[in-house]
């Protein structure tokens, strides 16, 4: 079954509530869509007993309310989730002032997806797609030639909104083109990018996508990662290279465990050419086996004194990580000068780095991708940052191909 076409496939709803005014609401979701079926029972899982899982188990999809703190409910839901075998997908819609403690005690309980009240009909329809691409496992990385590069590449910046989150972005669009270059000949090249700002990360925004909840679903599972857990957490974007959101709610930094990183990077390598890890800014220990394997950091940074100290600083931080870590200095927000000032020039000295990639201040441009949540270079390829930032994607390419014929 080919994962990407199941928008289109055929496919069956139970709706679930004892509310006939929720039954029929929900069903009008689905009015206009010709591939879903829809059933209505107008009972309560608490109520149906026994009988549920023989009514439930044989559908694609089965929304229902949900109220946290019914807890009669909440078990009868808990134990028909245990005796699920197949691939049913349960979706939850609940009251919208429920707390993110409350949803995710939900969650806990085997829950694929919890939604609010208020979400409109595309977005169920959109979260019932991903959720079922996700139960019906990964789809597989398919390359004519060699298997995957697992190209990791971290980005971060020297100060807040420098800019990282829109180079990482527009990297992993970039470099996911497969159009020809002057590098490269036109090939698919399969690219994730990882949105790792835990407190601050926003490339969802800059991409249209909503949180599915995946991330925080890997940093609470008991379980070990494994390739199926780690794919179901991400999402697919119709410029063809998937993405793991940031949680949508602040959690702590030190969530994550150097050990869970790292068994993603693992999984992920043997599955994608590129990595593209967007960076919080700051010093956490589980940041440690993302520069182990990192092919290039990219700082994104300005000319400014305070920048250029900041940079140094991460750049001599990262490097007692990985001696050997090669970085690339990306000065966004400034033209490339046709004659290099003297402060640039003393800036280069302090860095032991030349300023190659320039990406020019278009901020009329900037915004309007991010009010649009489209990247830069699918929005406006021909302005001069859309082809500042297809020059540093093509950069990245031209410097593995080095790495490549140096070891050869």
């Amino acid at each position: 079954m080919d994962n990407r076409d199941i928008s289109h496939q055929s496919r069956s709803i139970m709706i679930v509530s004892n509310r006939d005014a929720f039954g029929q609401e929900v069903s009008n979701a689905f009015a206009t869509d010709e591939n879903s079926t829809v059933t209505t029972e107008n009972d309560s899982f608490k109520s149906m007993n026994g009988r549920a899982g023989r009514l439930v188990f044989d559908f694609d999809v089965v929304i229902f309310e949900a109220d946290p703190d019914d807890d009669g409910e909440v078990e009868a839901i808990r134990d028909l989730l245990s005796k699920r075998t197949g691939d049913t997908v349960f979706l939850a819609l609940t009251h919208n002032d429920v707390s993110i403690v409350k949803v995710r005690e939900l969650r806990k309980i085997g829950i694929d997806e919890v939604l609010p009240m208020s979400t409109d009909s595309e977005g169920i329809r959109s979260v019932i797609g991903e959720q079922i691409r996700a139960r019906r496992g990964p789809e597989p990385s398919v390359h004519d030639g060699p298997l995957a590069l697992g190209q990791v590449i971290p980005v971060t910046q020297s100060r807040g909104g420098a800019g990282s989150t829109t180079v990482a972005v527009n990297l992993a669009s970039s470099l996911a083109d497969g159009g020809k270059s002057i590098f490269q000949k036109a090939s698919k090249r399969s690219v994730v990018l990882l949105d790792f700002d835990l407190q601050f990360g926003n490339s969802n925004v800059l991409l249209d996508l909503e949180d599915n909840g995946g991330f925080l679903q890997i940093i609470d599972s008991v379980k070990a990662v494994d390739d199926r857990m780690v794919a179901s957490t991400l999402q697919r974007h119709p410029l063809g290279f998937d993405v793991l959101c940031a949680p949508a709610q602040v959690i702590p930094l030190q969530s994550v465990r150097p050990d869970l990183v790292e068994n993603m990077l693992d999984i992920l390598k043997k599955r994608y050419d590129y990595i593209i890890v967007d960076l919080p800014r700051a010093a956490v220990d589980w940041v440690e086996p993302v520069l182990k394997c990192a092919a290039q950091l990219v700082i994104v940074s300005d000319t400014s004194v305070p920048s250029v100290r900041q940079t140094r600083r991460l750049m001599e931080l990262y490097r007692e990580e990985s001696v050997a870590l090669s970085v690339t200095v990306v000065i966004n927000r400034e033209r490339k000068p046709f004659i290099k000032s003297e402060h640039i020039r003393e800036a280069e000295k302090v860095l032991e780095a030349k300023f190659i990639h320039w990406l020019p201040d278009q901020p009329k441009v900037a915004r309007k991708a991010v009010d649009l949540g489209r990247p830069i270079i699918e929005m406006k390829p021909r302005s001069d940052l859309g082809k500042a930032l297809k020059l540093l994607a093509s950069a990245m390419t031209a410097a593995e191909q080095h790495v490549q014929r140096k070891n050869n």
